[in-house]
């Protein structure tokens, strides 16, 4: 009988080996529809942002972009957060809060164990407040303050489509400035053609060389997605209908 082979053990992504968090690995659609009342067809997998990607994009926004608020006034809002890795990263950065809304039951579980962790841990150098919202954005109430929303990808045009729908809606009741970072934008088309945003920017951001070092790992576990040590993103900011 040939020997049996080891499991692989699952690739760790430097940030969760420096602060204890459960941030990596790739989560498939199926496992996020879980427990939802959305089609998977309308989900995207899971996969945490590469820290150096957030970074590149807010460095960008707040020294190129000029942001109608400053940010001690701006909420970082986390649409789709996942395991909670872009809103521990935005934490260090002196928003005047962090809030995140996750969608799937597990992913929402998982997030919370994780801001416990990084609330308890010296070294996280967080300076924002985290919120997490266990909850549908397209839904959710949107923060009343200017905002900065970050979407990874988080799911489909039905659902892209609905959430600016929705941003619509609470900006007619409350007006608030309103920019949105789309990273991965695999539907920047439908952005582009909204009447209520307008592209500022757009543009391929690199990752460090730490992280796409970890992005390989993480990536060759599985075989529906490479990885090319970058990331297309784009920078929208809201205007209403007719101005």
């Amino acid at each position: 009988m040939p020997p049996r082979k080891k499991p692989i053990a699952p690739a760790v992504h430097p940030f969760d080996r420096a602060h204890g968090t459960d941030t990596s690995g790739l989560i498939p659609g199926p496992a996020i529809a879980e427990g939802t009342t959305h089609k998977v067809e309308d989900l995207t997998a899971y996969y945490g942002i590469a820290p150096s990607i957030l970074t590149g994009l807010t460095d960008l926004w707040l020294q190129q972009l000029h942001p109608q608020s400053p940010i001690e006034q701006t909420v970082f809002l986390d649409v789709g957060a996942g395991k909670g890795r872009a809103m521990m990263l935005a934490s260090q950065l002196p928003f005047r809060r962090i809030e995140g809304i996750e969608l799937s039951p597990a992913m929402y579980a998982i997030a919370q164990r994780n801001l416990a962790i990084w609330g308890a841990d010296p070294t996280a150098e967080a300076l924002a407040p985290i919120m997490l919202h266990h909850a549908d954005a397209t839904t959710h109430p949107l923060p009343h303050a200017p905002t900065l929303a970050f979407l990874f990808h988080p799911f489909e045009a039905k659902l892209l489509n609905r959430f600016l729908r929705h941003v619509e809606s609470e900006q007619a009741e409350s007006p608030q400035p309103f920019d949105l970072i789309y990273a991965n934008a695999e539907h920047d088309s439908l952005l582009d053609r909204d009447p209520c945003f307008r592209r500022i920017w757009l543009g391929r951001v690199p990752m460090s060389t730490d992280d796409h070092l970890a992005d390989l790992a993480e990536i060759a576990q599985q075989t529906e997605y490479g990885s090319t040590g970058d990331e297309l993103c784009a920078i929208y900011r809201f205007h209403p209908r007719g101005q």
